[in-house]
């Protein structure tokens, strides 16, 4: 089965800064690169569903998968992929998972 995705407003933000980070110290190429590949790795959660750990420890319900030095954290309501943050990998996903 195939869903749909919703990106929450800091999830947004989240990929806001990573575009502008990786711009700044690397390339606005590069950082349209990663961005992509974000969004791929989201239609691919989209596709196979079943792709990312439990993080119910943490968030009950979601998953994360993990792209490069940063992790989509998300959980699947009804059709609906909703992606819950972007985070780097070395944050404290509880601390973040609280806003």
């Amino acid at each position: 089965m195939k869903f749909n995705f919703e990106v929450s407003k800091l999830a947004l933000k989240d990929m806001d800064e990573i575009w502008e980070f990786t711009a700044e110290h690397w390339s606005k190429q590069q950082a349209n690169k990663y961005y992509k590949e974000i969004i791929d790795v989201i239609q691919k959660i989209c596709n196979e569903s079943v792709i990312g750990t439990g993080i119910d420890e943490v968030k009950k319900g979601h998953k994360r998968v993990n792209i490069r030095s940063h992790m989509i954290i998300y959980k699947i309501q009804n059709n609906t992929v909703f992606i819950d943050r972007t985070l780097h990998q070395k944050m404290d996903i509880e601390k973040q998972l609280e806003e």
